[in-house]
């Protein structure tokens, strides 16, 4: 009869031999992005934790989607890609936010090494990025074990407490050491160990060491639950393939100093002296052990109904827990070679006692895996600020929250299980503010006369809520608002618009501020061959939109206007401001074609080019330009400065888009619609005012009927003014 090992064996070969494919996330703008689609088939919005879901997908077989670290919304919509933040050969794990100097940074590990963990290439490094996806510092640890340099392994990347001045990472190490193991068939003795180390290293660039714990010093081999030659632990016959007795998978270090130990394969939690133990205790001596053959609890009970004690096996992602006076875990309950020790993985809460010599772990919490799944590697379990607990299966491609009482209010996934899979998953808030080459922009018509559609994005950024697109049919001539479109929570924010050539858009914030502008795109038309298989939106999923699939089209005809001035609007060359009544006027959104808010600095490069975004490389040559600069209006005037021309104090000419009123009329020229002079009919964004009164609806904001109050998106001028 076969071994569990071989059959196991023999099922990973298959299932690597099988493309792992997904359905993936169709962007138009960033056709460089092979993403994973998350579908969330339960929420219950009312009783989520705020928040960004990070997860790191990956597959050990082939695969159509990019492997990378990303963040998706409570909608299952993408924010962010990190693919081109991997360095070559490298895989993301371990995605989250953590702590550096005092503020929110993104941090994961970039792994290369066997399959499951282990000695990693000496290229593997964790890293803190701040909120610009920009790197801060790479971790590592530094130093030897038995001759050979210690390197990062994907198990554990801990950046501790706010200041985030150290980190908890975990190294593995295949040594010479003999060892024979009763418990398992035939009494097998190795050569060869594989042992886990945790080190604390400072996050200064240096890595100094300032704490480092050896299993193999403090620790039995034999207290394992595995077998020398099972399936995927080593067989410890040479020095490339020790045996794995111990699996470190997880480390914390809390309030006192001490550290949190987690060994799979010894199904045991080690709470471990720190440097500054308050006890007085030896450095790295272990205090007590959870679970396992040295189990330190002779009290293991629960209070979960359903769950007579507390109970579990092969766990990942232990942490200590001041708020409950103990410890969480993720159970995995089974690690494909032993026998279950329950019927489905669950994240677990547990408390310490270990009051006058009697120590007692109880079970308060358990927060059961929806679909009873047992997952057999990997997973985790967060504790969310609200209450909530958020679950990641790890060897199943599926996240789920539920609150404290283990009610299930959200769950997701990007396939249809192993060996799809995600090491880890986390739940946080996020604030991204990605450069201006992460800003992108397609523009399509179905013909030359077909409406057109615009596809506008900017990966990792959380705070647009909204695009204006302008377009021409010139790429250096002037451009016109064409639409304005409010961003729903997608990756793309999509509108139409009447056809012209070319097109660029602007983001906004939810204070109508200016964030970042794209590069001038040539808008897609298909050609006579390709345009039967599209439709009014977009080509059929994976169309290559490049120059050979292109139709020519001629310029439109110029838009109609109803007075002699012109309708166009010079592309803008916005300036900082600097003053109050430029902030405020700021406020005005979705009005004109432009805001008078401060906006970030962002130097304009020569020569913008257009550019065919049918493929990564072509997209990212084409973020080299960036024509956005600041907009600057002059304190304490009734002048809007849209952009750069400045009405004078206490006149009712408002000179937007650089197109001026005449004094003491009522026809306003805003954003390239004109009205005519003496009439008080103001057609402004596509709102209409009604004929022979001063209501003005300006974008949803109304003036009230028979006055000169002008509300203006919030900003009113006084009466006969």
């Amino acid at each position: 009869m076969p071994r569990i090992r071989d059959v196991l064996l023999l099922l990973t070969s298959f299932a690597l031999s099988q493309a792992q494919n997904v359905t993936l996330l169709n962007l138009l703008s960033r056709p460089d992005l092979q993403v994973p689609t998350l579908y969330v088939t339960k929420s219950e919005p009312a009783l989520l934790a705020p928040g960004y879901i990070m997860i790191t997908p990956s597959t050990p077989g082939k695969t159509n989607f990019q492997q990378a670290p990303y963040i998706y919304n409570s909608l299952g919509h993408l924010v962010w890609s990190g693919i081109h933040h991997l360095a070559p050969g490298l895989g993301p794990y371990d995605e989250k936010v953590c702590y550096y100097k005092g503020t929110p940074h993104l941090c994961f590990t970039q792994f290369t090494g066997p399959v499951g963990g282990g000695p990693g290439g000496l290229g593997s490094f964790s890293e803190i990025m701040d909120e610009t996806y920009t790197q801060v510092v790479a971790v590592a640890p530094s130093g030897a074990f038995a001759g050979q340099d210690l390197t990062q392994d994907l198990h554990e990347f801990n950046v501790i407490g706010t200041a985030g001045a150290s980190a908890l990472v975990t190294s593995y190490v295949n040594f010479a050491h003999n060892v024979t193991y009763p418990a398992c068939p035939g009494s097998p003795t190795t050569p060869f160990t594989k042992t886990g180390i945790l080190t604390e290293v400072s996050t200064d660039g240096l890595n100094t060491t300032l704490f480092r714990w050896n299993a193999i010093d403090h620790v039995d081999p034999t207290d394992t639950y595995v077998c020398p030659g099972d399936f995927n632990v080593g067989t410890g016959t040479s020095i490339g393939d020790g045996f794995d007795f111990f699996h470190i998978n997880a480390l914390d270090k809390d309030e006192n100093g001490d550290y949190l130990v987690s060994s799979r394969h010894c199904s045991t939690l080690f709470k471990i002296a720190g440097n500054s133990n308050a006890d007085g205790l030896t450095p790295g001596s272990i205090i007590w052990r959870l679970g396992g053959k040295q189990n330190s609890f002779p009290v293991m009970d629960s209070t979960v109904p359903g769950t007579p004690n507390l109970n579990f096996s092969f766990q990942h992602h232990a942490r200590f827990r001041p708020s409950i006076n103990g410890v969480s875990l993720w159970d995995n309950s089974n690690n494909a070679i032993n026998p279950a020790s329950a019927v489905a993985s669950s994240g677990m809460s547990v408390t310490i006692s270990t009051v006058n010599g009697t120590n007692k772990a109880t079970l308060i919490d358990q927060y059961v895996s929806p679909g009873r799944q047992l997952d057999s590697s990997q997973g985790s379990h967060q504790f969310l600020p609200n209450g909530n607990h958020f679950m990641g299966l790890g060897s199943y491609p599926d996240v789920y929250e539920q609150t404290s009482d283990g009610t299930t209010i959200f769950y997701a996934n990007w396939g249809n299980g192993p060996p799809l899979q995600s090491y880890r998953a986390f739940k946080y808030e996020w604030v991204g503010k990605p450069p201006i080459t992460e800003i992108a922009l397609f523009g399509y018509a179905l013909n030359c006369t077909a409406p057109a559609a615009f596809y506008a994005s900017w990966n990792g950024a959380t705070e647009v809520v909204s695009w204006k697109y302008f377009t021409s049919s010139s790429e250096n001539g002037t451009f016109a608002l064409a639409a304005t479109a409010v961003n729903n929570g997608t990756f793309e924010t999509f509108t139409t618009a009447p056809f012209n050539l070319y097109v660029y858009a602007i983001a906004y914030d939810d204070l109508g501020n200016m964030l970042g502008q794209t590069p001038t795109v040539s808008v897609f038309v298909p050609d006579a061959a390709l345009a039967p298989s599209c439709n009014a939106i977009s080509c059929p999923v994976g169309t290559n939109y490049g120059a050979k699939s292109k139709a020519t089209c001629a310029a439109p005809p110029a838009p109609t206007v109803i007075s002699s001035t012109s309708s166009t609007v010079v592309k803008p060359t916005l300036k900082s401001s600097k003053t109050s009544k430029a902030t405020s006027a700021a406020k005005i959104q979705q009005t004109a074609s432009f805001t008078t808010s401060p906006l970030a600095e962002q130097k304009a490069k020569e020569n913008p080019k257009l550019v065919d975004f049918s493929n990564q490389e072509s997209w990212q040559d084409s973020h080299s330009s960036s024509n956005v600069v600041p907009c600057e209006g002059k304190e304490d005037t009734d002048a809007l400065d849209l952009p750069g021309k400045a009405a004078k104090e206490d006149s009712d000419a408002f000179d937007l888009c650089g197109k001026a009123a005449k004094k003491d009329t009522d026809a306003f020229d805003l954003c390239g619609e004109a009205t005519k002079e003496n009439t008080h009919f103001l057609d402004l964004c596509g709102k209409a005012a009604k004929e022979n009164a001063h209501s003005l609806d300006i974008c949803g904001k109304a003036a009230k009927e028979n006055a000169h109050s002008l509300d203006i998106c919030g900003k009113a001028a006084k009466e006969d003014t």
